[in-house]
């Protein structure tokens, strides 16, 4: 994931209203938004009766974003499903966009969410003028005691602010953790390889030796440890050599898998995973702004 630590980077800002920064995020978000017109444009076109392939999978997705509406916001309130799923598709797709490596995860700037906490909030406050009427709606901070007014109000404020941030927080932590740990094993690769190789042609040749040893007998006998223990050996001999040779330098190897298995994790997981928790909690909130019709 593409994450910059002092924040979104401005690359112009445009001369009108005191000047608008043109982030990264806005960036990010533009592709986004392009991403998913077209991805609709393109799955919305010569739609079948007897769908098969793609359409296939497009539909049961739509059933589940509807059957997750219904059951988490009733079924009177089943045509808020579009919604929620725009809002599932917009938080997964800004968070999974990082990966590209040359675009930032717009769920790592907080004025993302937070916008769309904050349309969140304008829904229920919009429905709940809508059905209380606007006193009654400011009557509504005063209960269920007038003493409870201020900390009704916190509530409200607190309610789109906590949702923002945690969805940004993790975003953008697991981001920073994994290019902490990326930075780390690529020092400690230069700092092994630097080493080995700076103890001369016996220990290279030694720990190639054992590679390929090791790799044999695994081969032959079968073993899971062997055979890293010889595909470790073996990669830090020849990069050393390598290194010794003046071919490759500070190539970061040991940098190479154990960052992407966390990437997996705190990129691909953890995006779905707050994707999800921001689309339920707009369910669960936005259903407590409207009532259940009358039977």
């Amino acid at each position: 994931m593409n994450v910059n630590v002092t924040g979104a980077f401005i690359y112009f800002t445009i001369p009108i209203f005191g000047g608008i920064p043109i982030t990264q995020t806005l960036v990010s978000y533009a592709f986004v938004t392009l991403i998913l017109c077209i991805a609709c444009i393109k799955l919305g076109k010569n739609l079948k009766t007897h769908p098969d392939g793609v359409q296939v999978l497009v539909e049961k997705g739509v059933d589940m974003i509807y059957g997750l509406t219904t059951s988490a916001m009733g079924e009177h309130n089943a045509h808020w499903a579009p919604f929620m799923g725009t809002i599932f598709l917009c938080s997964i797709t800004s968070s999974y966009i990082g990966l590209t490596g040359f675009l930032r995860s717009a769920t790592a700037d907080v004025s993302c969410t937070m916008v769309w906490a904050l349309m969140v909030s304008g829904i229920i406050w919009y429905n709940n003028i809508k059905n209380n009427g606007f006193v009654g709606w400011l009557k509504g901070f005063a209960e269920p005691v007038a003493v409870m007014t201020p900390m009704n109000i916190i509530s409200e404020i607190a309610q789109p602010a906590s949702m923002a941030f945690r969805h940004f927080g993790n975003v953008a932590g697991g981001g920073v953790i994994t290019a902490i740990i990326y930075a780390a094993f690529s020092l400690l690769s230069t700092l092994v390889i630097s080493f080995i190789s700076s103890q001369g042609w016996l220990v290279t040749a030694v720990l190639l030796a054992v590679g390929v040893v090791l790799g044999l007998w695994a081969k032959k006998k079968g073993g899971k440890k062997r055979l890293i223990i010889a595909i470790v050996c073996g990669v830090l001999g020849l990069f050393a050599l390598l290194e010794s040779l003046g071919i490759l330098t500070g190539v970061p190897i040991l940098s190479v898998g154990i960052p992407a298995v966390l990437s997996c994790y705190f990129d691909l997981f953890s995006g779905f995973v707050q994707a999800l928790v921001f689309t339920l909690l707009s369910m669960v909130y936005i259903s407590g702004s409207l009532p259940e019709p009358e039977a």
